[in-house]
């Protein structure tokens, strides 16, 4: 059954993205990243990875027509505090251009990549009753694990 949008159509979507699919793939391959196509029937492909500082990030990459649009988020969970702490990038429109869409992604990378720990731009707290059902072993065990970065693994 699906868990999205019910109006999600993949001959669509996909028609859309394999216009843009060759740089988005390059840039997976050369980073190390995770695409995650679809998430939840979105007309989105998903670049996700880990944060060195901690958690997880991705840069979304969306069908907006006659735009592509990324949004850039990190989260990092706490479970000590039962809160998750984000850093959202405000999204940005590329044009559907190859050289455009690589040197976006990359820049969006970059910068997701160089915020401080303590840049947070929202924190949702309240988890006791759902994380507080496992020990904080099982709680991070559940969770998807994704790799750094090519450019850092493998560095401290």
């Amino acid at each position: 059954m699906p868990n999205g949008d019910p109006t999600f159509n993949l001959e669509e979507q996909e028609a859309w993205f394999d216009r843009i699919a060759e740089p988005i793939n390059l840039i997976v391959a050369e980073h190390g990243l995770i695409l995650d196509k679809y998430y939840h029937e979105g007309s989105s492909w998903d670049l996700r990875f880990s944060h060195p500082l901690g958690g997880n990030a991705s840069i979304e990459v969306m069908n907006a027509g006659d735009v592509v649009r990324l949004s850039t988020i990190w989260y990092l969970d706490d479970y000590d505090q039962f809160t998750r702490f984000l850093h959202r990038r405000d999204p940005i429109d590329v044009e559907l251009l190859p050289d455009s869409i690589s040197n976006a992604l990359l820049d969006e990378l970059d910068a997701i990549l160089a915020t401080p720990l303590d840049k947070w731009t929202q924190s949702a707290t309240g988890y006791e009753d759902v994380w507080g059902k496992f020990s904080k072993i099982q709680f991070t065990s559940m969770g998807r694990s994704f790799p750094l970065p090519k450019s850092l693994q493998g560095t401290d």
